[in-house]
């Protein structure tokens, strides 16, 4: 813009070629630009309100390649930063959790491999048998279990005492017959 409206008068004025015209300009500007901060020229002389107001933004935003800005933000980096702990205390996982099918999540975990991972000695490491034992011994009524177990024995030791009690007296009356010459009941 600057460079338009010096190259303008200049041809006006002095009626030079444009290439020594251009040539002169370069070389000022290329001067100028070392010696002088544009910035802070422009800065003060401008009227940054007004500008941003004459400019369409909504023309800005459809030309702006979204897709290209996203790819230069280190999406890790930003994650990084992001404590979740206020979130996730605001959190409501309720309506989350009635929405879960449970079904389907068990359905889908391997239960052979899960159990595999398990250490049953460190689990085990961990439980006081001695108290296991006493709870459930507390919780059987063993000595209703020893009279009933002890009965039954008793019940089939009699039985087979009465059994091998009638199989000899069989044979002592088989032998006492045969001593006295008797003939059997079976004969």
């Amino acid at each position: 813009m600057i460079t338009d409206l010096v190259s303008g008068a200049v041809n006006r004025v002095l009626d030079v070629p444009r290439a020594v015209i251009r040539g002169v300009l370069s070389e000022a500007i290329a001067f100028l630009t070392e010696e002088i901060d544009l910035t802070e020229v422009l800065l003060a002389a401008v009227d940054l309100d007004r500008v941003l107001g004459e400019v369409n933004l909504q023309a800005v935003v459809e030309r702006l390649d979204l897709n290209a800005v996203i790819d230069t933000i280190d999406l890790q980096k930003v994650l990084d930063g992001i404590d979740l702990t206020p979130i996730l205390d605001r959190l409501d996982l309720n309506p989350v959790l009635a929405r879960l099918d449970i079904d389907a999540v068990v359905d889908g975990v391997d239960l052979d491999k899960a159990v595999r991972r398990i250490d049953l000695d460190a689990v085990l490491a961990g439980v006081d048998l001695v108290v296991v034992g006493n709870r459930v011994i507390n919780g059987v009524d063993l000595s209703s279990i020893v009279r009933d177990a002890s009965s039954t024995v008793t019940t089939e030791m009699i039985s087979d005492v009465r059994t091998s009690s009638e199989r000899a007296d069989d044979a002592v009356e088989g032998f006492v017959n045969r001593v006295f010459r008797r003939k059997s009941d079976d004969d």
